[in-house]
């Protein structure tokens, strides 16, 4: 094993010749070859390694010594090579999308006309009766949007099975989603996080649902974004003992600067914003918009769900 003296030797001589400066252990300067020999390991009380101090031509390094030192120098400029790299690609990303790319939609340009929900529903899902579901479930979040706006957020003095404290806000976004499931000639059977309980709704029901009526409330306080959270399953299969994969059906209402919602139809997942008049235009979604995943950045909150005969997701 080379001794430390012959390592600081290959050291600098490997920082010599990748044309660096070198600091010998004592922290002087050694920038090339000529002041190896002031760091002489004689001077140190170890003997010379061949006759660099006497003027004639230094004895070769020893080899394990000289590969490590090269694979350090080698290390260090890949390491360069690699911050070098992500700089300039930030460049490009800011380029390409301006003063911010965190927004999925920064580089989107308007268009003169959005697919309304109706049509999108018209081409894009066969089954009327979950035309009708997906309808009613919108129309329900639109009152929990209103809701949102105009109530302050305070304790209640209760809380849910799971010992969860509950703000104003969970119930109202609850009561409403129980309103919705309880009068609906579609639903069958109803549960929610906030009361986890099958409740036989409508006999002649079609479905089972089941939902988070704010997921994220405890952080709405401050004003960020909440969303409601619903699965829907056929009454065949029932909720109890059934899967994501037995799912028909699910949507994701995001409560934010502006409220969209993330439904899946026959052939992949859509995204649809709120807009005047409480009316529900498209935003991005479908196969065409990348296999799957649609609506791209804003799917932190949606899986994809394999194994369905669709790409479903929940």
């Amino acid at each position: 094993m080379p001794s430390k003296a012959q390592s600081s030797v290959a050291l600098a001589a490997c920082a010599a010749y990748a044309g660096k400066a070198f600091l010998a252990p004592g922290g002087a300067a050694a920038p090339g070859p000529a002041r190896l020999a002031a760091a002489s390991p004689a001077q140190q009380g170890e003997p010379a390694l061949g006759a660099a101090a006497a003027g004639s031509a230094p004895a070769a390094l020893p080899a394990g010594a000289a590969a490590g030192a090269l694979a350090a120098v080698g290390l260090a400029a890949s390491r360069r090579a690699a911050r070098r790299a992500q700089k300039v690609r930030r460049a490009a990303e800011d380029a390409a999308y301006g003063a911010s790319h965190t927004s999925f939609y920064t580089d989107a340009v308007a268009k003169d006309k959005y697919d309304t929900l109706a049509e999108v529903l018209d081409k894009k899902l066969k089954d009327e009766k979950l035309k009708g579901m997906v309808n009613e479930l919108l129309d329900c979040c639109v009152k929990i949007t209103d809701a949102l706006r105009v109530n302050l957020v305070t304790v209640n003095d209760s809380s849910n099975t799971f010992g969860d404290t509950q703000l104003t806000v969970d119930v109202i976004a609850d009561d409403l989603l129980w309103d919705l499931a309880k009068t609906s000639k579609l639903v069958n059977e109803a549960s929610s996080e906030e009361e986890p309980e099958i409740v036989k709704t409508n006999p002649d029901g079609q479905y089972v649902l089941c939902w988070d009526p704010l997921d994220g409330s405890s952080i709405v306080d401050n004003n960020w974004a909440v969303g409601t959270i619903v699965g829907i399953w056929d009454k065949s299969t029932g909720l109890i003992g059934a899967t994501g994969r037995d799912q028909v059906m699910s949507l994701v209402v995001l409560y934010g600067p502006r409220t969209t919602a993330f439904v899946t139809l026959d052939d992949g997942v859509y995204e649809f914003t709120c807009g005047p008049g409480n009316e529900w235009s498209l935003g991005r979604g479908g196969a065409e918009s990348g296999g799957g995943q649609a609506g791209g950045n804003d799917y932190r909150a949606v899986a994809k769900c394999p194994g369905l005969p669709t790409s479903k997701w929940f």
